[in-house]
């Protein structure tokens, strides 16, 4: 062999037929490397497809056979067998929960694994919580297609709550382990465990296995909904039944019946209760005792089911607050400081667990349903669920026994009515009423020994009407004495007849009112003796007494005791029926007398409000009195309203009142110079029959009429002095005395006066009281003459013509200028009448749709301001008055009375003008 160095001393031939052979040789290597490498690609490429090919296979086999799985057992069988054949796996195991998301269900293959386990952990089932494996599960890398995660069985031998199945799996030689979730969108269905030896860890095809925990999760899913669905499906078929056996139940017996052969069976109770609220929502009583609760061991049996106990107790309280079943333990609620008697009985029952809900219509709770269990465990969420469920149709069926049980009552409360009313209607007789009341209240109440009592109006004295006639204090001298006498009524009476809006039944503890009575107690100490008010309607009140041996069974009666008494009521009524007839026909012709004069009062109120609307004046003068007005309006203090005729003193005093706290009262109003004098004190004070020649008739005076309201004295300086005396006292001592009447009556009236008198002048001069006078005069209220607010003029003219327009149907809505100013020139002797009756005359007279002249009366306007003080003979209203007067007589030829006579001219009643030509001292002389 050469060396390298003679290469070069060789052959050029040589050495160029090696150099190409070399070349040549790893040219062919390459290609062939090329055509090796291309066919190895084709080679994959083929094995992946036909593997993709292969997996779409197994999967529609698979949906295939879950398609046909109708429950979970056959799910897991057909996922288990397709993860067996498919992957090298030792074992499966899968985790799946429970309905209550709280316990779960477990599935190990192969078979004979699960057989084994079952002989290591008991109750498989609840062995341990699933929320308490859920973090665990969760916490765990869960396979997916790009990353295969694998655990170490022996690192979670130790850890909790899957102690045991760890330790298991790691004794089978399944060293590893891996996890995949099993998931419906974000709903956690489970989990699927595939254990694996050492050696035998291979490539898991992760996207099979995906694909096959996806179909897996599907299908779970929907057996869970088919679960779930017939679940309910069958909890409403139950519920209908129960529903349907419920409605038919008509009394507690039958209900009792249903709930042992139903409910304990089905809740795998031991006993139930049911108790059932009061009427004042404080207390219970129980409605319905399980039989088998009712044991001789247990003395407070009776006591639990015939008395009240509160509801506000440990377990009833939070028992109201929610509509959910709450669980309570009978150990723990035994050992509170005198425990309620349901949970007493039932603790030495050997009871553990009470379940409480209760019977509610909308957010009024009617009850609770008591249901005891030896057994905690046996209380699982769907029987609370089926339990709230229940207590629906329980509600509705103890509230229909209960409207039975009412309608059954007054069934027969009203029968025992109608027997009663038809043994003491016909009854007329006193003697007779009480025999058969005896007899009634005797059978109905075992009443005995009854005293049936009158009130006065006032209820401070009463009369023995009826009683039994056989009874020892009957015929006791003192008794026989206040037959016919009315006595102070006792103080055990007075709690009595407090109570007449609701009459009540009530203990006489007190003092008995008559001896008699107290011996009849003293020989039987279990005899007390109870009283009840009778309502007589408008004939007043009675009371009935009575002995009773149980307070408490006749409290129980207490409805039909107060129906009894109504019907008592009514034969006393006919009893007393004459007498009351005579009373009350008395009391009606007062009060229709009453109601007519009220009815005048108030038509001529009514009248004088549409013809005085409003106060009408924007002057100074009108502004201080509107101010004088609102000061004083509130107050009940005398007013005296000054001024000239016509200055509406009467519209100021209703303004006062209708701004003062008597607003809704009447505002009576009196003429003191239209009355006649001997007529005045009649008016204001009223006078009884007889009192006088031409009273046929009881009458009410003003100050009765206005009592509570206001009392308005026109003309009050017209009142003759005689009278003033008397009216003086009744505004001091706010108390009157009818003429021919014996006792004085109180009344709150107050006081308006007006005049156009000068008081002071008045009282100068003798005509008029000092001392009434400043009695009136605490609040003085001068109205203005017309002539010193001429500025009012224009809007009292714009009033009064709105007002007559209307009236006389024309359509005049202004007024001429030349019209206005002789109004404002004219010194309107009449103030505000005369304005308002001169517009309505011009209206009358006038034409079109304005007014251009005022008929004043004289033809030339302002004349008398024309007229010189020189001119005019000043004279007194009275020397005014005696004169026009003995003008009119003289053109009557003396006649006063009748159609054309000198009161029919004057406008005023006869016995006026009587009067005032007495008072003016008019002689028949003075007419020659």
């Amino acid at each position: 062999m050469s060396t390298p160095n003679s290469a070069p001393v060789s052959s050029n031939g040589e050495s160029k037929e090696l150099s190409e052979l070399l070349k040549n040789h790893f040219s062919t290597i390459e290609y062939l490397s090329e055509r090796f490498k291309d066919e190895l690609k084709n080679h994959l490429a083929t094995e992946n497809f036909q593997a993709d090919e292969g997996e779409k296979t197994i999967l529609l086999d698979l949906s295939n056979e879950i398609a046909e799985a109708k429950n979970k057992e056959d799910l897991t069988e057909a996922v288990h067998s397709k993860l067996k054949t498919f992957f090298k796996i030792n074992g499966l195991t899968i985790i799946l929960p429970n309905n209550d998301q709280q316990t779960y269900q477990i599935y190990m293959f192969p078979q004979e694994i699960r057989k084994m386990f079952r002989n290591t952990v008991t109750n498989e089932k609840n062995s341990f919580d699933y929320s308490e494996l859920k973090p665990l599960l969760d916490k765990l890398t869960t396979i997916d297609a790009h990353v295969e995660v694998f655990y170490d069985t022996s690192e979670y031998i130790d850890r909790d709550p899957g102690t045991n199945y760890f330790k298991h799996w790691f004794e089978k030689g399944w060293e590893k382990f891996a996890v995949v979730s099993l998931k419906m969108g974000e709903e956690s269905l489970g989990y699927i465990l595939l254990h694996f030896e050492k050696l035998s860890m291979g490539n898991l095809r992760s996207n099979l296995l995906k694909g096959i925990s996806s179909q897996f999760s599907v299908a779970l899913s929907n057996i869970n909904k088919m679960d779930e669905a017939l679940r309910r499906k069958n909890e409403m078929e139950l519920l209908l039944s129960i529903n349907t056996g419920i409605a038919s139940l008509r009394n507690i017996e039958e209900l009792a019946k249903f709930i042992k052969d139903r409910f304990k069976k089905l809740l795998g109770c031991s006993h139930t209760m049911i108790a059932v609220c009061n009427e004042d929502g404080l207390t219970f009583n129980a409605f319905l005792l399980d039989e088998d609760a009712r044991e001789k061991a247990q003395p407070v049996y009776l006591d639990l089911k015939n008395s009240s106990h509160i509801v506000n107790d440990t377990v009833l309280s939070k028992t109201m607050q929610t509509e959910i079943p709450l669980i309570f333990d009978l150990e723990e609620l035994s050992k509170q400081k005198n425990p309620p008697l349901y949970i007493k009985i039932n603790k030495d029952l050997k009871q553990q667990v009470l379940l409480t809900i209760r019977l509610a219509k909308g957010d009024e709770v009617v009850g609770f349903w008591l249901i005891y269990f030896k057994n905690k465990d046996t209380i699982t969420a769907e029987k609370l669920k089926f339990i709230q469920s229940l207590s629906h149709q329980l509600c509705i069926s103890v509230a229909n026994i209960l409207a039975n049980q009412e309608i059954k009552s007054r069934e027969d409360e009203k029968s025992r009515l109608l027997k009663f009313s038809n043994a003491i209607a016909p009854l007329r007789d006193k003697e007779l009423l009480s025999d058969m009341l005896k007899i009634q209240l005797c059978e109905l109440f075992n009443i005995s020994d009854f005293v049936i009592y009158l009130l006065s109006v006032d209820r401070l004295k009463f009369l023995p009407f009826l009683y039994d006639h056989d009874s020892d204090f009957s015929r006791d001298p003192e008794f026989i004495k206040g037959l016919d006498t009315w006595t102070d009524l006792p103080d055990n009476f007075r709690a009595l007849i407090y109570a007449i809006d609701s009459p009540s039944l009530s203990e006489l503890r007190c003092e008995r009112i008559h001896q008699s009575q107290n011996k009849t107690s003293e020989r039987d100490s279990n005899v007390s003796r109870y009283g009840m008010l009778i309502n007589l309607g408008i004939d007043g009140n009675a009371v009935i007494s009575f002995a009773h041996p149980d307070f408490k069974q006749l409290k129980s009666k207490e409805e039909l005791l107060k129906s009894i008494c109504s019907q008592i009521s009514v034969a006393l009524s006919n009893i007393m029926a004459n007498e009351k007839v005579n009373r009350q026909l008395i009391e009606i012709d007062r009060y229709k007398k009453q109601l007519e004069e009220e009815t005048v009062y108030l038509k001529e109120e009514i009248e004088v409000n549409q013809n005085y609307a409003e106060i009408i004046g924007e002057s100074a003068a009108m502004q201080k009195t509107f101010r004088l007005v609102a000061q004083v309006a509130s107050s009940d203090s005398t007013v005296l309203i000054l001024g000239e005729t016509g200055t509406g003193k009467e519209l100021i005093a209703r303004a006062i009142h209708n701004n003062s706290p008597r607003k809704n009262k009447l505002m009576v109003k009196v003429n003191c110079a239209a009355l006649p004098a001997n007529l005045i004190e009649s008016e204001l004070f009223g006078h009884e029959k007889g009192s006088f020649t031409g009273a046929t008739e009881r009458r009410i005076g003003k100050f009765e009429l206005a009592n509570n309201g206001t009392l308005f004295l026109d003309e009050i300086g017209e009142m003759p002095l005689e009278l003033q005396v008397k009216l003086l006292r009744a505004l001091q001592e706010r108390e009157i005395e009818r003429v021919g009447g014996r006792g004085t009556i109180k009344v709150d009236v107050r006081i308006i006066a007006a005049t156009n008198r000068e008081l002071e002048k008045e009282v100068d001069e003798g005509r008029f009281r000092s001392d009434l006078y400043y009695r009136l005069n605490i609040f003085p209220i001068y109205l203005s003459a017309l002539r010193e607010r001429k500025e009012d003029i224009p809007m009292l003219a714009t009033h009064f013509i709105n007002r007559y327009s209307k009236k006389t149907g024309r359509q005049i809505d202004t007024i001429g200028n030349k019209a206005m100013q002789d109004m404002i020139q004219y010194r309107w002797p009449g103030n505000i009448r005369e304005l308002e009756h001169l517009i309505e005359r011009s209206i009358l007279l006038s034409s079109g749709n304005t007014l251009k002249q005022i008929h004043l009366p004289s033809g030339r306007p302002g004349n008398i301001s024309a007229v010189s003080t020189s001119e005019i003979l000043l004279k007194t209203i009275d020397e005014n008055e005696c004169e026009h007067i003995l003008r009119i007589l003289k053109y009557c030829n003396g006649r006063k009375s009748g159609p054309g006579g000198a009161a029919d001219i004057l406008g005023v009643p006869p016995s006026t003008l009587n009067s005032k030509i007495k008072r003016l001292g008019i002689k028949k002389e003075h007419l020659v």
